[in-house]
C-alpha cells in the first residue's frame, strides 16, 4: 500500500520553504522556523501538516499580511520554480493570511497558482468578496498561462474536493456556467477537464440544467466530445435518458443476459476478479449501449455501499451475441479500503441493473 500522501510534508518541505523564503527576505529566521515548525508535523493529517506550515511562515514573516503576501509571490516567482508539496503552503498564506486584503491576494494568486493551484485560497474569497473575486476570475479566463486560466473552473466548483463549501456555487450555478462558457474550447486539456469537473458537480444539483448546457455545445463542430462525455459521467452512470441521449446513447437497452460471472468466488488482497458477461440484442435496430458495473462494498459496519464503475460502450446490432471480459485488482486505495466478506457486483446496461454476481474477500 502507498504511503500516506501527509508523509510527504515533512522537514525536506519545511527546509527548503525555509532556504526560499530567507532568498527573497533577509529577515527571515530559518532556525526558528524550522525549529518550532519540523518538530509539530508528526501526528497530523495532511491539510493540518500544510494548514502549521502557512502558521509558522506567516509567523516567521512578522504581522504584517501585505508584506507576507508579497514575499510569498516573491518565492513564487523565483527560478528555479518551487514545486510539489513545497508550494502547497504558499496558496495557504494567502487562504489565512490574505482575506482582509482581496485585492492584493487576488492579484497574487496569478503568480501562485502557477506553482500549487489556489483552488482552495479561492474559495473564501468567492464567500465573503464575491463580486470582487468574480471579476478577477473573468480576467483569469484570458491569460497566457493554462495554470491561472485553470483557476475559474476548478476554484468556482460547487462540489470541490476537499475545497471549502460556498453554498451560492451551489444554489446559483449560473455565474460558474458563464465562465465555464468562456473556457469550453480552451486549448488546454487540463482545463477543458476542468471544466467537465465543474459540470459534472453542477449536474448533481441541477442535472436538467447541465444536460441542456451540453446539448448546445453538441452542435457546435469544434466542441470537445470527450469532455462532454466526461462531464455527463455521473448522470450517465445513474442512467439519466436526457444525458444519455445527449451522448447518442440507446436510453433503453433490449437484450438478454446469457452469462455474468465472477471469478475467482473467492480472493485475497492483491488478487484480480475477473467479470465476465455475454449479451444478446433483442432489439431490431443497432444499439449504442454503455456498459457498467456496480461493486457493493462492505463497510465498516457490516453494510454495503455501491459504487459504479465504467466497464465500456458497445455497439451491438440486431441479434447479435457479445462476450466482455473485466479484469479488477483488489487492493486497498486512498479513497477506499477493502473488507472481509461477500462483495455483490452488478452488471448495469444503459443505467439499469440486468444481471448479478458476487465474491468475496478473505483478508
Amino acid at each position: 500500500m502507498p504511503n500516506p500522501l501527509k508523509d510527504y510534508v515533512d522537514r525536506e518541505v519545511v527546509d527548503e520553504l525555509a532556504r526560499r523564503f530567507a532568498d527573497v527576505d533577509e529577515r527571515f529566521d530559518v532556525d526558528g522556523f524550522t525549529a518550532s515548525t519540523a518538530p509539530r508535523l508528526d501526528g497530523l493529517e495532511l491539510k493540518a501538516r500544510i494548514e502549521l506550515i502557512a502558521r509558522h511562515l506567516r509567523a516567521a514573516l512578522g504581522d504584517d499580511d501585505e508584506a507576507v503576501i508579497a514575499s510569498t509571490v516573491a518565492v513564487a516567482r523565483a527560478e528555479p520554480p518551487v514545486e510539489g508539496w513545497a508550494a502547497w503552503p504558499l496558496a495557504t498564506v494567502i487562504e489565512l493570511f490574505g482575506l482582509d486584503h482581496p485585492d492584493v491576494s487576488l492579484a497574487a494568486m496569478e503568480h501562485v497558482t502557477k506553482r500549487m493551484s489556489c483552488e482552495f485560497a479561492v474559495r473564501p474569497f468567492l464567500r465573503d468578496h464575491f463580486d470582487v473575486t468574480y471579476a478577477q476570475l473573468e480576467a483569469f479566463t484570458e491569460h497566457e498561462d493554462e495554470s491561472v486560466r485553470r483557476l475559474p473552473s476548478e476554484g468556482t466548483r460547487p462540489r470541490l474536493p476537499w475545497g471549502m463549501k460556498v453554498q451560492r456555487l451551489v444554489d446559483e450555478p449560473a455565474s460558474g456556467l458563464a465562465l465555464l462558457q468562456r473556457l469550453r474550447h480552451d486549448p488546454s486539456e487540463t482545463v477543458r477537464r476542468s471544466v467537465a469537473n465543474h459540470l459534472n458537480d453542477v449536474a448533481k444539483d441541477h442535472p436538467v440544467l447541465v444536460v441542456d448546457t451540453v446539448a448546445g455545445w453538441l452542435d457546435e463542430p469544434d466542441t470537445d466530445r470527450s469532455m462532454v462525455s466526461h462531464a455527463l459521467r455521473t448522470l450517465v452512470k445513474r442512467g439519466d435518458p436526457a444525458a444519455l441521449s445527449a451522448l447518442g446513447f440507446t436510453t433503453d437497452a433490449s437484450v438478454v443476459v446469457d452469462e455474468f460471472e465472477v471469478t475467482p468466488p473467492v480472493v485475497a488482497m492483491g488478487e484480480h476478479v475477473v467479470l465476465n458477461a455475454v449479451i444478446s440484442s433483442t432489439a431490431e435496430t443497432t444499439q449504442r449501449l454503455v456498459v457498467d458495473f456496480v461493486i457493493h462494498h462492505v463497510n465498516a459496519s457490516g453494510e454495503t455501499s455501491p459504487k459504479v464503475f465504467k466497464w465500456t460502450t458497445i455497439e451491438l446490432e440486431p441479434g447479435e451475441v457479445r462476450s466482455l471480459s473485466k479484469r479488477r485488482l483488489i487492493q486497498h486505495a486512498s479513497t477506499r479500503t477493502y473488507r472481509a466478506g461477500t462483495h455483490t457486483v452488478e452488471l448495469q446496461i444503459a443505467g439499469r441493473v440486468v444481471a448479478a454476481s458476487s465474491f468475496d474477500i478473505q483478508l
